[in-house]
């Protein structure tokens, strides 16, 4: 298990957040659940809107139970987990609501409830996400603009092609505002606030990824002139320490040298004493 993850760090980290499939399938099951019940125009519509804020109530209240059994020590998760709660709740009251026209309050309710759901999904995406993941965050990036694209073309009446709808969906994400089409009815409104949103999000993370490479290659460049000043350093320090061995040998030698010289001129003064003795005799 380590080989692998050692082999494949980046893409297992960028996946990471697919270890809670239930959480991710219940979040993206109320945006159709949401887009059903406000621009349905037949009560099967409705009741389809309605059984996914059903399904998805049920998906994300299992997460949480497992989440809950995994970390229920870990103080720090306790915040998402309430978040969590809150979604399924908001859910079941968008599940239980009458089927009429939405009152203000109830508008105020359920784009509540998007924006948590905006909030959580970002959350659990984004939080993954790493300077190195530059080519997932792009395919990230097109897998949302044609998604947008999409939900235009089936929101908003004046999109009469997909093209359109991604061309639309392009302009608000990168908030450019042509004018040449725009949304008029209020589904397509809510959409393009949430795709303004989760844009604003998703071009930060890509343009923070391309200046990170290029900070990349120069934080190379210096550490590549850091390592060869290092060696430069230890070639140095080598030949310091091969020189004051040297030192210590010549060192020792004298030592030896002065210890036995003492020695050898008493031996010579009692030879030239004896020869001298023997000059007299």
């Amino acid at each position: 298990m380590n080989d692998k993850q050692n082999m494949l760090p980046v893409t297992q980290r960028f996946v990471a957040w697919l270890s809670r499939p239930l959480l991710l399938l219940g979040l993206m099951i109320t945006i159709p659940g949401f887009y059903l019940e406000l621009a349905g125009d037949t009560d099967l519509f409705r009741a389809a809107g309605r059984a996914c804020y059903g399904i998805a109530a049920v998906l994300i209240v299992a997460d949480a139970m497992l989440q809950w059994r995994r970390n229920r020590w870990s103080s720090r998760r306790h915040g998402k987990l309430m978040l969590d709660l809150g979604i399924a709740v908001g859910c079941v009251i968008s599940l239980l609501a009458p089927a009429q026209s939405w009152s203000t309050a109830e508008w105020i309710m359920r784009l509540g409830l998007c924006a948590a759901i905006v909030l959580r999904f970002a959350m659990l995406i984004l939080q993954h996400m790493r300077p190195s993941h530059l080519v997932q965050v792009i395919g990230l990036a097109i897998v949302m603009l044609c998604s947008a694209g999409a939900g235009f073309y089936w929101l908003e009446p004046n999109v009469h092609s997909y093209a359109n709808g991604v061309w639309l969906a392009f302009t608000t994400i990168a908030t450019v505002g042509y004018g040449d089409i725009v949304p008029s009815t209020a589904a397509s409104k809510i959409f393009a606030v949430f795709i303004v949103l989760l844009g604003y999000a998703m071009f930060s993370i890509v343009t923070a990824n391309i200046a990170a490479l290029f900070v990349e290659e120069e934080e190379e460049e210096l550490e590549q002139e850091l390592h060869a000043d290092i060696r430069a350093l230890s070639r140095e320090l080598h030949a310091l320490r091969q020189e004051l061995r040297q030192r210590d040998e010549l060192l020792a030698r004298l030592e030896i040298y002065l210890e036995q010289a003492p020695v050898v001129s008493a031996e010579n003064e009692d030879a030239i004493r004896v020869s001298k003795e023997r000059n007299v005799a």
